[in-house]
């Protein structure tokens, strides 16, 4: 995979040459962030690009790591601009030029006055009902829940020289009888850039569609980065490269990390093939191979994970280790409290966390039970869309600034205050004052506050009267909620459902504390102790014969899972042949 010309480098290493395009490749552990951090600071103190506007551009995947890279750089001043790769290109691109596109008529194409930053795409029953007519697609497609499946699986991708809207996986276009036509896609977008809505997909589009249209923008970023470095390259897009590329060409210099045994976002684009095939003229190619994380039992079990691949970790901490463990057991109480058994009787009281593919088995993990409801907000939304987003918007909130992320809570929870073409609250609020963006966030942080003082006591209520009452917080500051009516499938669930439990089946992006977390959430991290619970029982072949390049993710899914064990790994299954047993014997691990 690796050519001779990738010279082997450790974390303390210093490049002399900061004024060449470079690519590092390093595995779970190498200690990347460390070098990166020291790195920066090299440049920062050596390089004669800089002037008093210019700055140094780092670029990570999450807002998590973003915050980490901070923290470590620890730099008073304006020096290094540390994002994510969307929020750089809508900063530094879409806000400031997104006006420039126009349509045939001379139009803009999105209404950038009521632009205001960039959020998730879930589509809403208001706008489908909106695109059904204008496309006259009422007869045709009748089946809104396969519809709304294809249409929040829409992405743009690169297509015969210019950008393609269609859905990841093309299977979704069949709704019923009927494969949707793609030319159909765009007007559904439309709909949304009308009212200024940009979509998080839609951020790689307008910096696609402007910096190939107007050239000298490249330069304009150029000029005030000539430095741009990329961390976690193995998650980029084929349109992130692109115009990544074109920055190099207008003459920053790039450098982009990352490790091709970890490429695990396929299913929003990225392309691990990008990463390994990125090349730029001068570029200089380096290699890290030490794993400082894990001991040395827990590195043999990476480097069987990753077969044949060039990059073959070496141990630096000079620790045997405990063996790897395997549970069997299709009980997930009784396997939690195994795990937590060993972990006592090894003595291990560091930090500890349960990893799993699917969001399914993450709610599993947090009820301990085996029969918990994996549809609950599927149901809700079924039942009434517009209080299904209310709710879910708002937990996610909370869950935010239970992890003490208060700015990324803030953000989340005005999203519940958006106000249609007259200045009113949308549903579930009813006949509210006009507002404006600062009453909004007044309204916010009430309510985030309220959600905060209440937390234990909301917990244990049920839906219907955890509503009630916000609607009875609501009165406080002059609001009120559209009232629960006296039937309905919306009142049957909400007399049922417990607001703990709506909790423990959310799916939020991106949080520091949680221990039981799904793979992709669990990248970037290191703990003490990892389960790791298999989703299918079939999924310990990509253990035992793992393929670390195959066409999907799931063997490199399972890798960067057991790569986040420090001292204790364990996996945990509900059953195995005995031939699969006697293989992970001979890789060393331990049935409990």
């Amino acid at each position: 995979m690796f050519s001779n010309a990738f010279k082997v480098i450790n974390s303390d290493c210093i490049i002399d040459d900061i004024d060449k395009h470079f690519k590092v490749v390093a595995g779970p552990g190498a200690g990347k962030t460390y070098w990166l951090i020291n790195h920066i600071r090299n440049v920062l103190k050596n390089s004669t690009k800089f002037n008093s506007v210019s700055k140094l551009a780092c670029i990570t995947y999450t807002n998590v790591a973003v915050e980490e890279i901070q923290k470590r750089l620890n730099l008073t001043g304006d020096r290094v601009e540390v994002s994510t790769i969307h929020s750089f290109l809508y900063n530094n691109i879409v806000k400031p030029y997104v006006h420039l596109l126009k349509d045939e008529h001379g139009k803009c194409i999105i209404n950038y006055k009521e632009m205001d930053g960039h959020d998730d795409h879930i589509p809403s029953k208001g706008k489908i009902y909106r695109w059904k007519e204008e496309n006259n697609l009422f007869r045709i497609v009748q089946d809104d829940k396969k519809l709304k499946r294809c249409l929040e699986d829409l992405d743009w991708v690169i297509g015969e020289g210019d950008l393609v809207l269609q859905p990841r996986n093309d299977y979704k276009r069949k709704v019923g009888r009927y494969s949707i036509k793609k030319e159909y896609f765009p007007s559904y977008k439309q709909l949304y850039w009308n009212e200024g809505t940009l979509h998080h997909e839609d951020v790689l589009y307008f910096s696609f569609k402007i910096m190939k249209r107007y050239p000298i923008i490249g330069e304009f970023i150029a000029a005030k980065y000539p430095y741009i470095f990329l961390d976690e390259f193995q998650d980029t897009s084929p349109i992130q490269t692109e115009i990544i590329k074109w920055f190099a060409d207008k003459g920053s210099i790039i450098g982009v990390i990352g490790d091709p045994a970890q490429s695990i976002f396929m299913f929003q684009g990225a392309s691990r093939k990008d990463f390994l095939e990125f090349d730029l003229p001068g570029q200089q190619n380096y290699k890290m191979e030490s794993n400082r994380r894990s001991t040395k039992r827990i590195v043999d079990v990476l480097n069987h994970v990753r077969g044949n691949d060039s990059l073959k970790q070496e141990y630096f901490r000079d620790c045997e280790g405990n063996e790897a463990c395997i549970i069997i057991c299709d009980n997930i109480t009784d396997t939690i409290n195994k795990y937590n058994k060993e972990r006592i009787r090894l003595e291990l009281n560091g930090s500890s966390c349960m990893i799993t593919q699917r969001n399914n088995s993450v709610t599993k993990l947090k009820t301990c039970s085996d029969n918990c409801i994996y549809t609950i907000w599927s149901d809700l939304d079924e039942a009434d869309a517009e209080r299904k987003r209310f709710l879910y918007t708002l937990l996610t909130a909370h869950e935010y600034a239970a992890n003490s992320r208060y700015g990324i809570a803030i953000k989340e929870i005005i999203k519940i205050f958006k106000t249609d073409r007259e200045g009113s609250l949308k549903e579930p609020f009813k006949s509210s004052p006009n507002t404006d963006k600062m009453i909004n966030r007044f309204y916010a942080v009430s309510l985030l506050e309220y959600m905060i003082n209440n937390h234990s006591t909301n917990m244990s209520k049920t839906l219907l009267v955890f509503y009630n009452d916000l609607n009875s917080f609501f009165t406080t500051i002059g609001l009120s909620l559209k009232k629960i009516g006296g039937r309905g499938a919306f009142k049957e669930l909400a007399e049922t459902l417990l607001v703990k439990n709506l909790v423990s089946s959310l799916n939020v992006k991106e949080v520091k504390a949680n221990n039981i977390r799904t793979i992709h959430k669990a990248k970037g991290t290191e703990f003490q102790s990892i389960l790791v619970y298999l989703d299918d029982d079939k999924d310990i072949g990509n253990i035992i014969t793992p393929q670390i390049d195959g066409v999907d993710d799931i063997c490199r899914l399972y890798y960067v899972a057991l790569s986040r064990a420090e001292d204790f790994l364990c996996i945990a299954v509900n059953k195995i042949t005995d031939e699969e047993k006697s293989e992970l014997e001979k890789l060393k691990f331990r049935l409990l």
